[in-house]
């Protein structure tokens, strides 16, 4: 089922480029027995959840896959020499720290357009100009958040602290960057319910293929993940050993797995951690299966591997 399509291109390159995904229910007295079908797991909900509730994860996931799909935009079309008009709408609230003062007054999901009136702008120096104002604050500060929830715009005030770490501030939240990105031609997106970012890379190899005419997929049944940074790196991303499986399924003859980077802060943390490509290589052992699986740091290593298949 296509998922993007873009304005006046006819995608005439035989072969496909496969967005996957893995399917989450919650586990109840009817569904607890599937835990014994084949490529199927349970988990506790607090492995999938985090600290967030359903609610907030669902809203978190809804904006991955917004986000993915403006990154895509950007990242596709700078990769093929072409300009996106952006507009931000301002910072989604991705957590709220429980011990700030902005606990109890704001969501996650909340857009906060202004902070101390400062708006983040549509270009990348305005949000740098943002953020080391932010970075000049001291503890006692009274932040002032002009903020967006549903349809109401609501202004709200927290003191900063200080984090005890670096003797800075600790600012209470965490967000990333909303915003909306226009192309010529113009892409369109229909996710069928698919929500995260791990189709960002995916997403970039079809606008790029269509826009360039590049002829990437060359009669090839090709899946793979991995999320998609403004600078063309390709990222971790859950579940890549049933992503495989949905890959085989779907007869995929190419899999692009993210190489990503292990730092020691994450091996300290997780003793027996693997990068997504290590973790694919064992599960396609596993399986035995003869898909190609190739491992990818950066869109223009996925775009050459393509080309040279």
């Amino acid at each position: 089922i296509p998922i993007l399509t873009i304005s006046g291109a006819k995608d005439e390159d035989p072969g496909s480029l496969r967005v996957l995904t893995v399917y989450v229910e919650q586990a109840t007295v009817l569904t607890y027995f599937k835990k014994f079908l084949k490529h199927h797991e349970m988990v506790p909900s607090e492995e999938v959840f985090g600290d967030y509730t359903p609610e907030e994860f669902d809203t978190l996931q809804d904006f991955s896959m917004r986000n993915a799909r403006s990154k895509a935009v950007r990242v596709a079309f700078e990769a093929a020499g072409k300009t996106v008009e952006r507009h931000v709408n301002g910072i989604f609230v991705t957590r709220v720290d429980p011990n700030s003062n902005f606990r109890d007054k704001l969501k996650v999901g909340d857009i906060i357009e202004t902070i101390d009136g400062k708006s983040p702008g549509n270009t990348d120096e305005s949000f740098e100009e943002l953020r080391d104002y932010l970075a000049s604050l001291e503890p006692g500060h009274t932040l002032v958040l002009q903020v967006k929830r549903d349809d109401a715009t609501m202004s709200i005030r927290g003191q900063l602290k200080m984090d005890s770490r670096t003797g800075g501030i600790r600012l209470g939240f965490g967000g990333e960057v909303d915003e909306d990105v226009t192309s010529d031609p113009s892409v369109e997106f229909d996710p069928h319910g698919v929500s995260g970012p791990s189709g960002g890379l995916m997403f970039t190899l079809e606008i790029y293929n269509q826009i360039t005419n590049s002829h990437l997929k060359n009669g090839h049944n090709i899946a793979g993940t991995g999320t998609i940074e403004l600078d063309g790196t390709v990222g971790r991303i859950g579940g890549i050993d049933k992503k495989l499986v949905a890959a085989i399924e779907a007869g995929a003859t190419v899999f692009l797995a993210p190489d990503d980077e292990i730092t020691d802060e994450m091996r300290a943390r997780y003793p027996d951690i693997k990068s997504n490509y290590e973790e694919v290589k064992e599960a396609a052992a596993k399986l035995g299966t003869d898909i190609k699986i190739y491992p990818v740091k950066t869109l223009d290593e996925a775009i050459e591997i393509l080309k040279n298949l």
